[in-house]
């Protein structure tokens, strides 16, 4: 039983290797090369200046062109690519190796070289080259012609990542690669609630729902993860239909703009699948659906409460020279001198008493903030806050709700919410 395995399997070996020398006679005669050779050897291109790549493939026509360092996909529409992916092919033209010469008789179309066969040109602004890619055989063998020479028999490294590999592989999968270094400003629609957030002399600050300060660490660590947000997979380009994907009616839009004036506009549409969160996602400027995992989109639609700076205002301790208490229909003026606190007449004040109001309305953060309308009804204090030159630098608005919460605000309709024993600090102006 044995012996007759062996015979069958020396059967198997000889009938592969017969199909392996019929393949290069077939009509066609293959001179081999007898040391290792490139395809493109002799040509002029500087593959290290290469500037644009044009590729042919099975009817579509792609178009690739290298700006400021950066592979960007021109043809059928603009698109960044994913740079190493662009020099890795670059690459895989440049090392493909030439296996031996097919002779002047070879029909093009039996070696798949006729008009309907994938091309793919490089350009270095003075020199082009196209390689026609004909069918792969065996061996890990394929036929290729550069330009109207003989075609020839190649490895098939370049047939693989040219004809196997899908394109969209090719391209960035960052939603918005530079926004981290050039973002200036942000925008997001969810339904009818807006938020806008720009960015000044290197600042950030909310200007929608309200006008007001944002914690400038957590904003800048927004920013990078919205600058890491990335492509799950590329669904569709040129979708016929936007209604598929729930991209004709979006429930949520994020614009970010650049200091070049460029802005990118992500639309967000339905879900992928009745038991998921994911989404079908498209720009505004690029017609390819995506999908975006949930996790990563939600990162980009945060509570606008969550960007406000919590304390209660932004003057720095060290810049108040004055702090007017007004409380109970009573005035307090209190003066900075030196390393102690006077009143207006010039007496010992409490210090530490002044220093605790101080710590409360410019460093303490309280427990949660909301955006909304400051009850005026409920006002206990308002503490004014003057520099050097008397000059008032800013107003904290004080209230006292009846669950015992304490709100502060300083006139931009955020309310930071403090427990009730926060406002214990204002007793001793009380009296």
């Amino acid at each position: 039983m044995i012996r007759n395995r062996d015979i069958l399997i020396l059967f198997i070996v000889a009938f592969i290797s017969t199909g392996i020398a019929l393949s290069f006679r077939n009509d066609t005669h293959v001179v081999t090369t007898q040391s290792i050779q490139l395809l493109t050897g002799n040509s002029s291109l500087h593959f290290d200046a290469i500037r644009t790549i044009t590729l042919q493939k099975k009817g579509e026509l792609l178009k690739f062109e290298l700006f400021d360092n950066e592979w960007w996909q021109v043809l059928p529409f603009q698109l960044r690519m994913d740079s190493p992916s662009m020099f890795a092919l670059i690459r895989a033209v440049q090392g493909v190796r030439l296996l031996g010469e097919l002779s002047e008789t070879t029909k093009l179309s039996v070696v798949g070289l006729g008009r309907e066969a994938s091309t793919i040109s490089l350009s270095d602004g003075s020199e082009t080259i196209t390689i026609r890619l004909g069918r792969k055989t065996l061996g890990g063998r394929a036929y290729a012609q550069i330009g109207e020479s003989l075609p020839v028999v190649v490895d098939q490294s370049l047939h693989r990542r040219v004809l196997d590999v899908n394109h969209t592989l090719w391209r960035d999968v960052h939603l918005f690669p530079d926004f981290a270094i050039d973002g200036i400003r942000i925008e997001r629609v969810v339904n009818e609630d807006r938020l806008l957030l720009v960015r000044t002399s290197g600042r950030w600050e909310m200007l929608e729902p309200v006008s007001a300060r944002v914690d400038q660490e957590f904003l800048l660590e927004w920013v990078g993860r919205i600058a890491a947000a990335r492509v799950n997979t590329f669904v569709i380009d040129e979708p016929h239909d936007l209604a598929l994907f729930g991209l004709h009616e979006p429930v949520a839009i994020f614009t970010v703009s650049n200091r070049n004036g460029t802005s990118h506009q992500l639309f967000v549409g339905g879900r992928v699948t009745a038991g998921s969160q994911d989404r079908y996602v498209m720009f505004a400027e690029r017609p390819v659906v995506c999908k975006v995992k949930w996790e990563i989109l939600s990162t980009l639609f945060p509570s606008a409460e969550i960007f406000v700076d919590a304390t209660g205002s932004a003057v720095s301790r060290f810049d108040i020279k004055q702090v007017t208490v007004r409380m109970g229909g009573n005035e307090k003026i209190f003066v900075r001198d030196l390393e102690r606190w006077v009143d207006a007449n010039g007496v010992q004040a409490d210090n530490e008493a002044i220093e605790a109001l101080l710590t409360w309305i410019l460093t303490t953060r309280p427990p949660s903030v909301s955006i909304g309308q400051y009850p005026i009804q409920d006002e206990i204090a308002t503490i004014v806050v003057s520099g050097y030159d008397l000059m008032p630098l800013d107003t904290v608005r004080i209230a006292l709700q009846e669950d015992g919460l304490w709100i502060l605000e300083n006139g931009d309709n955020v309310l930071r919410i403090h427990p009730e024993e926060a406002g214990e600090v204002l007793e001793p102006f009380a009296k």
